[in-house]
């Protein structure tokens, strides 16, 4: 579908009316940009396609109350948000311990690359290594800071766009954006030495 704002609303108004071929082009649209939110979210391949698949859901069950205040981008990535974070508060209830204690544990990582939507479940150790990394420095955030990164990062939001998502204000967004990046490159700073002694070693 093309990036079309009279088009979109065009597909918006005809899947209010039911017509399941124009909520498939909004989801063919935005699902990989959903995806992306919430695996940052969560960390996790299939708990993040679990949590799309229902989100989606959901907003075709409640397109009726999209009042057109924000872009369907912006609607859609606030449920996939509550949504990752409903899933990860069951998640945590459901092992009985905190996630990001357990992770604690384990160590630091890090990972610049969110698996895409359709990546072979028989990814590379090495892929799924820095993957898991990832998971843990995002699980070290605080819960608000990580829905700001995620939509950011993830869903590639404008502060704006997450301000009215949120219902924060813009300066709380970039306050709370700082902190996480920061947080994160403290955290991801032991992988990240590796990779720079790894390219070190190839200089000629």
């Amino acid at each position: 579908m093309a990036g079309n704002a009279d088009e979109e609303s065009q597909l918006i108004g005809r899947a209010r009316g039911g017509d399941r071929e124009a909520f498939r082009l909004l989801h063919e649209a935005h699902r990989e940009a959903a995806y992306r939110v919430a695996w940052r979210l969560l960390g996790n391949r299939e708990d993040a396609l679990d949590v799309v698949q229902d989100a989606f859901v959901r907003a075709f069950e409640n397109l009726s109350s999209f009042a057109g205040q924000s872009s369907f981008r912006s609607w859609l990535l606030r449920i996939v948000n509550n949504r990752a974070i409903d899933w990860r508060r069951a998640r945590r209830l459901r092992k009985g311990v905190s996630l990001s204690t357990a992770d604690e544990e384990q160590g630091p990582g890090g990972n610049r690359r969110v698996p895409a939507v359709d990546d072979p479940p028989d990814r590379s150790l090495q892929q799924q290594e820095l993957e898991e990394a990832l998971r843990r420095a995002m699980d070290r955030l605080p819960e608000e800071s990580r829905s700001v990164l995620a939509l950011y990062a993830g869903g590639q939001m404008s502060y704006r766009e997450i301000a009215d998502s949120l219902g924060i204000p813009i300066g709380t967004v970039m306050s709370r954006l700082y902190h996480a990046r920061r947080r994160l490159r403290e955290a991801l700073k032991p992988w990240l030495d590796t990779d720079a002694s790894r390219q070190d070693e190839t200089m000629p």
